[in-house]
């Protein structure tokens, strides 16, 4: 791997444990915050190692139909309210995604196949979120364990 690649999977995995540290500040239950947090982390993982190549002629065909228009329209109007009404939330989403992009672009530039590229995304962003939500509870509780 190129030695540029390391500050991008440093930035990502510095990104994914400032994320792992407010999670666990949350006063929702633990489990369900985790639970999401971990699919969001695989779902955005996939996404980024396995662009989807039809996706384009599928929007196109989508907005070509009357209804299709309208719904996105609708659906566009509902994210833009939901964006600014919790624009915190939504510029954590950004910051990660912009983070796993990157590395995305350095680990392609390395050559990479896209198995290894989503392995090395997943565990990285995993290790991130875990180890930060992880000395957020020590510091905070002083004991080391969910029981």
């Amino acid at each position: 791997m190129k030695k540029n690649s390391w500050l991008s999977l440093t930035l990502l995995f510095v990104t994914y444990f400032i994320f792992g540290w407010k999670l666990s500040e949350f006063d929702i239950p633990p489990h369900l915050t985790w639970f999401l947090a971990v699919a969001a982390i695989f779902v955005l993982a996939m996404v980024l190692s396995f662009p989807l190549k039809d996706t384009k002629t599928a929007i196109i065909q989508w907005c070509s139909s009357d209804y299709g228009a309208f719904i996105s329209i609708i659906l566009g109007a509902l994210v833009a309210v939901i964006v600014v009404t919790w624009m915190h939330l939504f510029v954590t989403c950004l910051v990660l995604i912009s983070a796993g992009t990157l590395a995305r672009l350095d680990i392609q530039l390395s050559g990479w196949k896209n198995w290894r590229a989503f392995a090395v995304l997943a565990t990285i962003s995993l290790t991130g979120v875990g180890l930060g939500g992880a000395i957020e509870f020590l510091s905070r509780t002083g004991k080391l364990g969910i029981l």
